[in-house]
């Protein structure tokens, strides 16, 4: 039951990393919208979902908290100044999704659509150069406690992790950017041909990471298999998306990011938090909660995570399969000719 909870904090991360994905890859292309109505057009596609996304984050710290308490002050501990970064740029990113529409200047939007893009960056590289340092393994500071210094965020592993997210999250921005966008349009062609280049960078960082790890951590056959399946949805998700399935080719898609924290478990196993060296590492018997604590959770918990779940798959069916832009019917006009009779005029639409 223990490596239940454990499995259910990692999902819930995955999850937020699947879902805040597309919004990090959207906020990151502000500057490729090209114009004003173009950047207004990206903002308003992850406005009504970009708080719905984040009740994940909000989850995943919850459970942690309450399922792994003595991992969530460890984890805290260890990795504080990676997570200031990263808690620094949620709210700036936050902010400018708020704010830039607040006043008409020019000036203002500049500003904040710079603020967006710069946000968005370092929350995925954040997270992924976090998840990272976690895959390889943290240092062991003086005192014996687990830590992530400067060169474990430097690591080349790490910024090959930092880099996945990155790209991950612009492809999945550039996907969901795109099926808003009328067929034929130049915007629409743009955010295809990123698709179809971040397509080949998604598959080497892939390779790449399968290669780093299996040299830089015990568990070379997992990380490993975990890389080779995300190069492998995401060669699917290009395949279908040719097809026009985009909400198909998004779910295959997401694969480099739910690998991340997948990477975490596949490597340690049991061990929480590790460390290279093996002082400081905490195994999940000294970090789960008490029985009394799990028993409680299981009955208050998990069925609000159920709603959860089907409050957001409800969300998205509402703001994105019921948003998607459809071809207006055409109404013929018909007038009445000189003799009486009908005279077919040019097709219009009813909108």
């Amino acid at each position: 039951m223990d490596l239940f909870w454990y499995a259910l904090v990692g999902l819930l991360l995955a999850g937020y990393l699947a879902l805040e994905g597309v919004d990090f890859g959207i906020g990151m292309l502000m500057p490729v919208a090209g114009t004003e109505a173009g950047r207004a057009r990206l903002r308003r596609t992850i406005v009504p979902l970009f708080l719905a996304n984040e009740v994940w984050l909000v989850a995943f710290g919850g459970l942690l908290l309450g399922a792994l308490p003595t991992a969530e002050g460890e984890l805290l501990g260890a990795l504080r100044t990676p997570f200031l970064g990263v808690l620094c740029a949620w709210f700036l990113r936050d902010a400018a999704l708020w704010f830039r529409s607040a006043y008409g200047s020019a000036g203002w939007r500049r500003t904040w659509d710079t603020v967006l893009s710069s946000a968005s960056f370092v929350l995925a590289a954040g997270w992924g150069a976090v998840l990272g340092a976690l895959v390889r393994g943290l240092s062991t500071a003086p005192d014996g406690s687990a830590t992530a210094t400067g060169g474990d965020l430097v690591h080349p592993f790490t910024l090959l992790c930092a880099a996945l997210a990155v790209a991950g999250s612009l492809r999945q921005g550039s996907l969901f950017a795109a099926r808003g966008l009328p067929e034929g349009g130049s915007a629409r062609a743009r955010f295809g041909r990123l698709t179809r280049w971040l397509t080949p960078v998604l598959l080497v960082l892939s390779l790449l990471v399968a290669g780093a790890g299996a040299a830089v951590t015990d568990a070379p056959v997992a990380v490993g298999i975990v890389a080779v399946l995300a190069a492998a949805c995401v060669y699917t998700s290009d395949r279908v998306q040719v097809t026009g399935r985009t909400g198909t080719a998004m779910l295959f898609g997401a694969a480099p990011l739910v690998a991340l924290p997948l990477l975490v478990g596949a490597v340690h196993g049991t061990t929480v938090l590790a460390t290279r060296s093996g002082a400081g590492s905490l195994e999940l018997p000294g970090a789960i909660a008490d029985p009394a604590s799990l028993a409680l959770m299981a009955v208050t918990v998990l069925p609000a995570l159920i709603l959860v779940a089907l409050g957001q798959l409800w969300f998205w069916r509402v703001f994105v399969v019921g948003a998607t832009p459809r071809r207006p019917p055409v109404v013929l006009v018909v007038s009445i000719g000189a003799d009486g009779g009908f005279v077919p005029g040019p097709p219009k639409s009813d909108r």
